[in-house]
């Protein structure tokens, strides 16, 4: 198996100790912009507060990652990075605000209130004042695409965190996944979808397709097998599954466009579950899914979906084609990426896109703290700003090129001296083939500087023209199917909620979110009874916890973002 788990998954490493950037006498920079020149000969160092990472036994801390070490030298500061132990990062950063005893740049993930609250305590910088000239690059980027100048500013025009932001050009990395190999063998290599689409688009195709599946398993001998495995919850809460349906995962825009609602209280959603109560009566959802309560929704069942014995599932890009085969043991896979089914029978003719749905008021983004002083502030935005370059970005993204390679020890370590990409002779941006090579160890964020940027991804003006992390048609052709979902309906990822709008979401949000995750396993399992009746009562269950509260507070924050 190839990398991408580690751009997902935490390890371990040690932990460090919370040491800030001087307590809080020191005054802020200045609110209008005007900072002092930065003398680059003058070495700055500046702390970083972020959840730990697996280093993969190339090293014990972030600040020896080979990107961090090559930024670093350009720009002549030390970056001291602060990390927690696995499990009590929430803990110690509630602990570094406690304190007041704060980092120059801090990860906001384990942030769950208003970042408007932090900045009206004096916490974090407006950092909206100083884009202009010490972030050219983002500052332009912004001005450039509307949708991300909203995302990024908040509803009085103050910019709180520099976001991470998603090039849709890149290769997604997962979605749903079928094994056509089995289609092939239980038809004789005839296999005709009732839609009369070369692959499964709608919910009959699906219909079609599980039983062969089914058939297949029973007469393999295997005692564990699965046609179909969902997620524990019984849904996908990004959304892929369910968007068949016309369902979001979480929150969403209803068929107005204009409307915000909750995806698993819809009428569209009872439609998704009373068909995966089908399945499951059927055989062909995984009988055990919701006891596999451990798993990671991208790798459900792993003995099954790598021992041959999973039809579809939720897949990453490492999977599809024959990368799961054994010719050894004669098990040769044909993994395709696949469409959630269209629910054609209730008139859905284009999926719902719920895995662009973003609800939580922080993200995986960069503060920057009020007790910075002004000559660290402009070495840390020049710093951040060329990772919104393109060569900034490729080095971020996807670690050292050969060059800057040359003199590190950890990528002679790993026999990377030719760097991890590379330009080709058509201008194009390649990675290095043998970190594509089936045995290559998944060293992952280890090498490149996705960690300290939070995955920061500027768009290119000729999208073609960039790092390809795979050059396998299959690859492509299923990244492409997981980014065709349209996007009228989605959440922007900009809405922001103000503070007694987050006030609401976090008095009703756990105890839904608690009670949907419960009540939809019961309703497919069949522990719960499925009908338009006890639907109506769960809704009005949803309501009791106080759903319409929720649902009124991310409307008015949708609609201050319409008017940013």
């Amino acid at each position: 198996m190839k990398k991408l788990l580690a751009l997902l998954l935490c390890g371990t490493m040690s932990i460090g100790l919370l040491a800030g950037c001087g307590g809080t006498e020191k005054e802020s920079p200045a609110a209008d912009g005007s900072l002092p020149e930065d003398n680059p000969e003058e070495h700055i160092t500046f702390t970083y507060w972020i959840y730990a990472d697996d280093y993969k036994n190339l090293y014990t801390s972030l600040n020896d990652n080979p990107v961090v070490q090559y930024l670093n030298d350009k720009f002549n500061v030390t970056m001291e990075f602060q990390t927690p132990a696995i499990g009590s990062e929430a803990d110690n950063f509630n602990l570094m605000l406690g304190t007041q005893d704060y980092t120059d740049v801090m990860n906001m993930t384990y942030y769950t209130e208003s970042l408007g609250t932090l900045y009206e305590e004096g916490v974090i910088l407006d950092l909206a004042p100083y884009l202009e000239e010490y972030m050219p690059n983002y500052y332009a980027l912004l001005q450039s695409n509307e949708e991300l100048r909203r995302m990024a500013y908040d509803d009085e025009g103050h910019m709180f965190t520099l976001y991470t932001l998603d090039d849709v050009t890149r290769n997604h990395w997962g979605g749903f996944v079928y094994r056509r190999d089995i289609l092939e063998t239980m038809t004789g290599g005839n296999v005709q979808f009732p839609s009369g689409n070369e692959e499964p688009t709608t919910v009959e195709d699906w219909d079609y397709m599980l039983p062969l599946m089914k058939e297949y398993f029973e007469a393999s001998g295997l005692q564990d097998t699965a046609c179909l495995i969902i997620p524990a919850i019984g849904y996908t809460a990004t959304g892929e599954l369910q968007a068949g349906w016309g369902a979001t995962g979480i929150f969403g825009l209803g068929m107005d466009g204009e409307t915000v609602e909750y995806g698993p209280s819809t009428e569209q959603f009872y439609n998704y579950v009373s068909k995966m109560k089908e399945w499951y009566d059927a055989g062909y959802v995984y009988q055990d899914f919701a006891s596999r309560t451990n798993d990671l929704f991208y790798m459900p069942n792993t003995s099954l979906t790598y021992g041959g014995a999973a039809g579809v599932w939720f897949g990453i890009l490492q999977q599809v084609s024959d990368y799961m085969s054994v010719p050894d043991a004669g098990l040769n896979m044909d993994v395709r990426a696949v469409p959630a089914p269209l629910d054609t029978e209730h008139g859905v003719t284009e999926e719902m896109a719920g895995s662009r749905v973003t609800i939580a008021p922080a993200t995986d983004a960069r503060c920057i703290s009020s007790t910075c002083d002004e000559e660290k502030l402009v070495r840390i935005l020049t710093l951040f700003d060329y990772l919104y370059t393109e060569e900034g970005d490729n080095i971020c993204q996807r670690g050292l090129t050969a060059e800057l390679a040359a003199d590190d020890e950890i990528y002679q370590k790993v026999g990377l001296e030719d760097g991890a990409w590379y330009v080709d002779e058509n201008g194009n941006y390649c990675v290095n083939p043998k970190t594509l090579e089936a045995d290559w160890p998944d060293y992952g964020m280890a090498l490149n500087g996705q960690r300290i940027a939070g995955g920061t991804s500027a768009p290119k003006e000729d999208p073609a023209n960039e790092v390809r992390d795979y050059h396998d048609d299959a690859e492509d052709a299923a990244s492409g199917q997981w980014t065709k979902y349209p996007t009228d309906r989605v959440l922007p990822s900009g809405v922001t909620l103000n503070a007694e709008e987050n006030a609401v979401y976090q008095k009703y949000y756990t105890g839904i979110n608690d009670y949907v995750n419960t009540m939809i396993p019961k309703f497919i399992i069949g522990t719960e009874e499925l009908t338009e009746e006890t639907w109506s009562a769960y809704v009005e269950q949803l309501n009791a916890l106080g759903l319409q509260e929720l649902l009124e507070a991310e409307q008015s924050a949708y609609e201050r973002y319409q008017e940013r």
